[in-house]
């Protein structure tokens, strides 16, 4: 246990400066060779210590007065942090708290650690809900999510399913891997999984998608995953691809294409690469999707870094397909990603809005007359759903719905039932939205 706590520090200060978690955890757990306990340990606090983060920092302010956790260090925020998860969720005693964690306390404003700890432990949960008279208040501590996002989600489905999807971003969802078979058959995979000791579910509605039911090993540490044959993806990610349906002859382009997941699913569908162009705006990004892409064994996909919303003045060719996965809120992922919902302010959702809507502008100029457009977010807000769709069928009478099949989720009768909604407590898996487009004349 000693030897993983300032890995753990580590790990959540990252985190706490705007690295991703699953970004953070895999650079820790590649840079320090852990093993099974000692990566079970940090994936433990890293994501419980961020998705009750509102909470345990409540703990936090009201302990004490003399200092503001905002301008404190980021290492001291996270010892702080850690120390409050054990004293109020492992009910750890305040003197096993300091043997564990005082090597790595600095003192704040003069504070001894002992003293700063049972401040903090006398603080009770009935005390952090003191003048929180309405629901989205109260539901904020329950569901550890901000007050903004619970009035959205009560006023798009009322009390009892808002609160469903809160509680399920509590909950963890199951893990799906896609195989792939640009490199590897089906049978070749889940035989050698069963020869691991892997149970597994196929997925019937998408083929080559199954779920995973129990391993004695995590699935990065498997040399299937590690050459390219495994791609973990989830069920709602991997859909996005069936519903645009690629075919070999067809000219396709996924604007916004990096990590690479789609892209390379989409690959594997066509069973080519010659009329794949995958576009992402950051060099960073772009050179994660070519390595990605190159492991995937779809290399000869051309990649492009520019901006997709003026890319019709940089591609001059026009397309059958287009896959919009534009950036969003992420609010479908707050189970497995719980740093997401932390780093969104209410007014940084204009922002990506009116990038979905460029986006999608641009992609109508450079889709062909009978081409479809597939659009899709991992967001449960309808901004960025819903009412992007419908404004923009309103200002372009020549594009149409078409039923985004196969349908897993709800079909939405905002839009005639033709888009699809993904919820994680109904389908298990991360909350998505799937509108697919027909171009009809210019």
């Amino acid at each position: 246990m000693d030897s993983i706590i300032p890995i753990v520090i580590s790990a959540l200060e990252d985190i706490d400066k705007g690295k991703s978690l699953r970004s953070v955890l895999r650079f820790h757990v590649n840079k320090y060779n852990l093993d099974r306990e000692e990566e079970s340990t940090l994936y433990y606090y890293t994501h419980e210590i961020y998705r009750k983060l509102n909470w345990i920092d409540l703990f936090i302010k009201t302990s004490s007065s003399n200092f503001s956790l905002k301008k404190i260090k980021s290492d001291m925020r996270a010892v702080l942090r850690v120390a409050t998860h054990m004293l109020k969720v492992n009910k750890k005693s305040t003197d096993e708290v300091v043997t564990i964690l005082e090597p790595y306390y600095r003192p704040i404003e003069n504070m001894p650690f002992d003293t700063l700890l049972e401040l903090i432990q006398s603080i009770t949960e009935e005390n952090l809900y003191e003048n929180r008279e309405d629901l989205p208040s109260k539901y904020s501590l329950k569901y550890f999510t901000y007050t903004w996002i619970i009035r959205k989600f009560i006023k798009q489905w009322g009390e009892d399913f808002a609160e469903k999807v809160l509680q399920s971003s509590l909950e963890s969802i199951p893990m799906y891997v896609r195989i792939n078979t640009l490199k590897a058959s089906f049978n070749e995979i889940v035989n050698n999984l069963t020869n691991y000791g892997i149970r597994y579910t196929p997925v019937e509605t998408i083929p080559n998608l199954i779920r995973i039911d129990e391993t004695p090993v995590p699935i990065p540490r498997l040399d299937e995953f590690k050459v390219g044959k495994l791609v973990v993806q989830q069920k709602a990610s991997a859909l996005v691809s069936l519903v645009l349906d690629p075919q070999p002859d067809e000219q396709i382009l996924d604007m916004c294409a990096s990590p690479g997941g789609k892209t390379s699913h989409i690959v594997a569908q066509a069973g080519t690469t010659k009329n794949i162009l995958a576009v992402d705006l950051n060099k960073d990004r772009v050179k994660i999707l070519t390595d990605r892409l190159k492991l995937l064994g779809a290399e000869e996909v051309k990649i492009l870094s520019a901006d997709a919303r003026t890319l019709k003045t940089t591609v001059k060719s026009s397309f059958d397909k287009i896959l919009l996965d534009p950036p969003c809120s992420g609010s479908g992922t707050y189970s497995s990603r719980p740093d997401i919902k932390w780093r969104i302010k209410q007014r940084d959702l204009n922002w990506y809005i009116k990038l979905q809507n460029d986006l999608l502008n641009e992609a109508s100029k450079l889709l062909e007359v009978d081409g479809c457009i597939v659009y899709s977010t991992c967001s449960l807000f309808e901004d960025e759903n819903h009412d992007i769709i419908s404004q923009f069928l309103k200002n372009n009478s020549n594009f149409s719905l078409m039923l985004a099949s196969p349908m897993i989720g709800i079909p939405s009768n905002l839009l005639n039932n033709k888009t699809q909604e993904i919820y994680p407590h109904l389908h298990e898996t991360e909350g998505f939205f799937i509108a697919k487009m027909r171009k009809e004349s210019n």
